[in-house]
């Protein structure tokens, strides 16, 4: 791995790089994602199944009413009683953060200080 000298950079270079660093993770981890999804699609229809019948909680869902509520995986560092669970409507505490460090969705959720971490 190339070293990269970051002795020169002040804390919003730092800021800059880190945000730059975190999106190309986030992407990247999207990416492999989907292609290990695609694999596991192509080797279930070889075996004559449906991702569905292997994993049942990806088939066609429950009903609304059948639905209960998700557990919290993100918090306002500014405001820890603001959670967001990661599905559903982008909160506007979460949509300001992306403004002020000009990231996009997975960055945000690749950044620790904004992750409720699960205990256990």
């Amino acid at each position: 791995m190339t070293s990269i000298d970051l002795e020169p950079l002040d804390i919003d270079q730092l800021t800059e790089l880190l945000a730059k660093a975190q999106t190309e993770m986030a992407s990247r981890e999207k990416e492999n994602r989907t292609k290990l999804r695609a694999e596991l699609e192509r080797r279930l229809t070889a075996a004559g199944y449906k991702l569905g019948d292997i994993f049942p909680e990806l088939g066609a869902g429950a009903s609304s009413s059948a639905r209960r509520k998700r557990p919290a995986k993100y918090r306002d560092p500014q405001n820890p009683e603001q959670t967001w669970s990661g599905i559903g409507p982008t909160p506007k505490w979460v949509r300001a953060i992306l403004e002020e460090r000009g990231i996009d969705m997975a960055a945000f959720k690749s950044i620790p200080m904004y992750r409720i971490h699960a205990s256990g």
